[in-house]
């Protein structure tokens, strides 16, 4: 996936600024894919370019004018033809990940201090989500079930990731005792 097609999946019920696409990214499709401003405003100007988007001016008091784009039909065929097309296996990318895979380098306690900070994010997350999907629930547009799908997808990946973590503190915590045990009879 690219974050053109991201953008257009955004737009393609409603005209947005480059700001409301950021918020929506940390809203909604910020579940599956994250992007900066900085990567959404050079991103949406390239799909200018391609005629994939256009905007209008809408002057501001006071502040530069704000662009507001949609999707062209130019735009509609590509994300059309990306959605039809087989999607290529996630990538995963995960710094603790490879903090834990490299654990036995380390002190279970400063491993274990990260994972309660991963932990609180996580649950973070997960309220997030849950509150969202919650909302999403009671309504009956066609628009709104695909973003409770994939709400859903997001709270059983936090879900799974906090079982894990339980297991993961019980682990380090049987490490340090057995480390411990083995320093009090030396």
């Amino acid at each position: 996936m690219s974050l053109r097609h991201a953008i257009l999946v955004l737009l393609q019920d409603q005209e947005a600024s480059g700001y409301d696409l950021a918020r929506e990214f940390a809203n909604s499709i910020g579940l599956v894919w994250n992007a900066t401003h900085q990567q959404i405003y050079l991103e949406l100007g390239k799909l200018n370019d391609q005629s994939m988007v256009k905007y209008r001016h809408i002057p501001q008091d006071g502040k530069p004018d704000k662009k507001l784009y949609r999707i062209t039909d130019e735009g509609r065929d590509e994300l059309t033809r990306w959605l039809r097309k087989p999607a290529a296996p996630p990538r995963v990318r995960d710094a603790f990940m490879v903090k834990i895979a490299g654990g036995s380098m380390s002190d279970s306690a400063t491993i274990i201090r990260e994972l309660d900070d991963q932990t609180d994010l996580r649950r973070e997350r997960l309220n997030t989500f849950e509150a969202l999907a919650a909302k999403l629930n009671d309504t009956h547009q066609d628009r709104d079930l695909f973003t409770y799908l994939t709400l859903r997808r997001g709270i059983l990946d936090q879900q799974t990731w906090l079982r894990w973590a339980d297991e993961v503190r019980s682990a380090l915590e049987k490490r340090e005792e057995q480390a411990s045990s083995v320093h009090t009879s030396v």
